[in-house]
């Protein structure tokens, strides 16, 4: 056997298209980014806070959700789906799908504080790192989408 020929399995599953939904991390994502940008022209403005929250919350979840299916996927880890955003994030670290897990793991424990123990400081704190959020939530869905059309 040469080392350039693939598996009969590895060459099966490489024809295979990828069927990863994406479409709820994209809508929530799309929802973060309007909220952020509504809320940059008052940033004073509670209820923009908070709706900033949610979709932060919203968009958290879907990228998790999201992450664990592409994980499923294309690395056969059919485990994925049940672990945790935290588990999740280290896992995408290691075959790059996001630069810095330390990045994903700060909004995690964010949407935990929202959740466990809300104040307004906390609160302004968070939804001030939304857009931050947003960048990378943007260039993780970009990897994913880039991994499905590459075939994983």
């Amino acid at each position: 056997m040469t080392g350039t020929a693939l598996p009969l399995v590895d060459a099966i599953l490489y024809l295979i298209p990828l069927d990863v939904d994406l479409q709820t991390f994209q809508d929530a994502l799309c929802r973060l980014e309007e909220a952020v940008l509504e809320r940059g022209g008052d940033p004073a403005n509670a209820y923009l806070r908070d709706a900033v929250l949610l979709r932060f919350y919203i968009a958290l979840e879907a990228s998790a959700a999201a992450l664990g299916r592409y994980l499923d996927a294309v690395y056969f880890r059919p485990n994925a789906r049940v672990l945790s955003p935290r588990q999740l994030f280290r896992h995408a670290a290691r075959p790059g799908l996001i630069s810095d897990c330390e990045a994903w793991l700060r909004p995690v424990e964010n949407r935990n504080r929202i959740v466990h123990a809300y104040s307004e400081p906390m609160a302004d704190a968070i939804a001030a790192n939304a857009a931050a959020f947003a960048a990378d939530a943007r260039a993780l869905l970009n990897a994913l989408e880039q991994g499905i059309a590459d075939g994983g």
